[in-house]
C-alpha cells in the first residue's frame, strides 16, 4: 500500500551529487537524448525574510525569453522527498506580481513594498523522461551556482519528479542511478541553498522545531519526526564532507541521537525486522561519531601535554568518521531510511493497526509517561551511583527531552505552554549537570592517571544534579 502524502502536490526525490558524480551521470545512458537549457532564477523576500518564515519561496525564472513567477510552499517534507504546493504563471518583467492567485498577499500583509531581490541561482539543466516499474519519472540534473552579494556557492543536484505511478519507484530509480554515479539524499531546496548563502553559510545546523498536527495519527507523526532527524543529520554531514569541524560533528551526532530516540518513542509501532536493522545501523554510525566527539571534548579543555598524548587517537577517530560518512554503506543507509519513514513495512503491519490509529495526544502522553518513569527509576541516591548508572540516567533524561521536543507543538495552548516551559527548564538543568559529569567520566577514561583532579568540582556537580532531579520530579508534567 502506498500512503497518500499530499494530494495534488508536486512529489520529487532530491539527491545531492558530487562534481565527480555529476560528470559520471552526464556520460551514462540514462541521460542520452536529454534536453538541455539554462535557467536563471531570481528569489525575492523582505529584509525580515517574511516569506521564508511563512514557509514560502518566491522566484521569477528566466527560461529562454520567458519569465515565469513561481511561489512554492512546503507542505511537509521527508529527507529528500519534497511535497510542495505550487502556484505558477508567466509575468512580463522581473518584478513580483502580488495578487490573489497566490498566498503572497496574506503572507506579506502590508509589507509587499519591502520585497527585494535576495539571491540569484544560475543553473544548467539536463532533463529526460524515464520509466521505472510502472511509473513515469522526470530525471533532472542541475549544475548551478547561487549568488548573493559577494558570496557564491556551487552545487550539483539530481531531482526525480514523479509524474505518474508509485512514489517508491523514485527510490528504486535512485538506487539504480547510484550504481553508476554515487548519490546522497538531498535535504535542501534551491531556495534553501540561497537562504543559507544569505545567512548561515558553512555553519553547523541545529535541530529545528518539529510541528505536528493534533489530527495526525501516530504513524504520520513518526514519519514527520524521523524525516526531521534525517534532515538535521544530512545538513551537517554535507558540511563534514566539505570541511570537517567539531561543531558539525557534534550536530551530526545529536541528529543520530534524536533519530534513535524517535525510534525508542515509537517502538510500539516499529516491531518489524526492517526497523530493527536500520536502528542497529544508525547505532553503529553513532558510535563512530561519538568516539571522535568524546576526544574533541577532552581536547578542547586539555593542556599542550595532554593534547600531544591524544593527538594520534584523535586523528584516527576523525579518519574513521571520514571513512564512515564517505562510504557507500552510509549513503545507502540514508536512502533506505528516507524511504522507510514514508513507505516502510511498519506502516502496514497488521499487529499495530489499532495503535497507529490512536489519537496522537494520547499516544504522546503515554510515550512521555514512559520516559519520565525511567528518570524516576534510575536516579535514586544519585551522588552514590557509579559512572555507568549515572550515565544511564543521563540517557534517560536526554530521551525524555527529545520526546518532549518532538511532541511539544501538541501542547502550544497558553496554559500548556507555560507548564511545558517550566518542565523543559527543569529538565535542561538536570541534563546540564549530568552532561558535565559525563564529560569528566570520559576525560578520566581517556587519560587515566593523567586526568586532572576534579574531585571538588565533581562533588559539587553531583549535589547540583541531585537537586535538579528532585526539582524535575516535583514539576508538573505538561502533557
Amino acid at each position: 500500500m502506498v500512503h497518500s502524502l499530499v494530494m495534488g502536490a508536486e512529489i520529487e526525490l532530491k539527491l545531492d551529487l558530487s562534481t565527480a558524480s555529476a560528470a559520471l551521470l552526464g556520460k551514462c545512458d540514462l541521460l542520452k537524448g536529454s534536453k538541455s537549457r539554462r535557467l536563471v532564477s531570481t528569489y525575492f523576500d523582505t529584509p525580515g525574510l517574511r516569506l521564508h518564515e511563512a514557509g514560502l519561496a518566491l522566484r521569477i525564472r528566466q527560461d529562454g525569453r520567458r519569465l515565469v513567477q513561481t511561489v512554492k510552499r512546503r507542505k511537509g517534507a521527508a529527507a529528500g522527498l519534497f511535497l510542495r504546493g505550487e502556484w505558477e504563471f508567466a509575468v512580463d518583467a522581473l518584478a513580483p506580481v502580488l495578487d490573489d492567485r497566490t498566498p503572497l498577499p496574506a503572507a506579506l500583509g502590508s509589507h509587499g513594498d519591502a520585497l527585494r531581490q535576495l539571491f540569484v541561482l544560475e543553473v544548467h539543466r539536463a532533463s529526460k523522461l524515464v520509466k521505472e516499474g510502472a511509473s513515469r519519472i522526470e530525471v533532472v540534473v542541475d549544475q548551478g551556482q547561487a549568488r548573493a552579494l559577494d558570496r557564491t556557492a556551487s552545487f550539483n543536484e539530481l531531482e526525480l519528479e514523479l509524474l505518474a505511478g508509485d512514489p517508491r519507484d523514485l527510490f528504486a530509480l535512485a538506487r539504480r542511478i547510484d550504481r553508476v554515479a554515487p548519490v546522497r539524499v538531498g535535504v535542501l531546496s534551491k531556495a534553501d541553498r540561497g537562504y543559507r548563502l544569505v545567512g548561515q553559510l558553512g555553519r553547523a545546523i541545529k535541530a529545528g522545531k518539529v510541528f505536528l498536527e493534533p489530527g495526525w495519527t501516530p504513524d504520520h507523526a513518526c514519519a514527520a519526526i524521523v524525516a526531521d532527524c534525517l534532515r538535521h543529520y544530512r545538513a551537517n554531514e554535507a558540511l563534514l564532507l566539505l570541511e570537517p569541524t567539531g561543531e558539525a560533528l557534534h550536530q551530526a551526532r545529536v541528529a543520530l541521537r534524536r533519530l534513535r530516540s524517535a525510534h525508542a518513542v515509537f517502538a510500539p509501532l516499529l516491531r518489524d525486522p526492517q526497523s530493527a536493522r536500520l536502528d542497529l545501523a544508525v547505532r553503529r554510525l553513532s558510535r563512530v561519531l561519538g568516539a571522535a566527539r568524546d576526544l574533541d571534548v577532552v581536547w578542547g579543555a586539555a593542556n599542550e601535554a595532554t593534547r600531544e598524548l591524544l593527538a594520534t587517537r584523535r586523528e584516527h577517530a576523525w579518519k574513521a568518521v571520514g571513512s564512515a560518512i564517505g562510504g557507500a554503506a552510509v549513503r545507502h543507509l540514508f536512502i533506505d531510511l528516507a524511504e522507510w519513514a514514508q513507505f516502510g513495512d511498519w506502516r502496514d503491519a497488521v499487529n499495530t493497526a489499532e495503535l497507529r490509529q490512536m489519537p496522537l495526544q494520547e499516544f504522546a502522553g503515554a510515550a512521555l509517561d514512559r520516559r519520565l518513569r525511567q528518570v524516576r527509576r534510575h536516579g535514586h541516591h544519585l551522588p552514590d551511583l557509579p559512572d555507568d548508572a549515572r550515565h544511564a540516567l543521563r540517557k534517560d533524561a536526554k530521551k525524555l527531552r527529545y520526546a518532549a521536543e518532538f511532541f511539544g507543538s501538541l501542547y502550544s495552548r497558553s496554559g500548556k505552554k507555560k507548564r511545558r516551559r517550566r518542565f523543559m527548564k527543569a529538565l535542561e538543568r538536570l541534563q546540564g549537570h549530568l552532561g558535565k559529569l559525563n564529560d569528566q567520566a570520559v576525560e578520566q577514561a581517556l587519560l587515566g592517571d593523567g586526568a586532572p583532579d576534579r574531585e571538588a568540582e565533581r562533588a559539587h556537580l553531583l549535589e547540583e544534579a541531585r537537586k535538579a532531579r528532585h526539582a524535575l520530579l516535583g514539576t508538573e508534567p505538561f502533557w
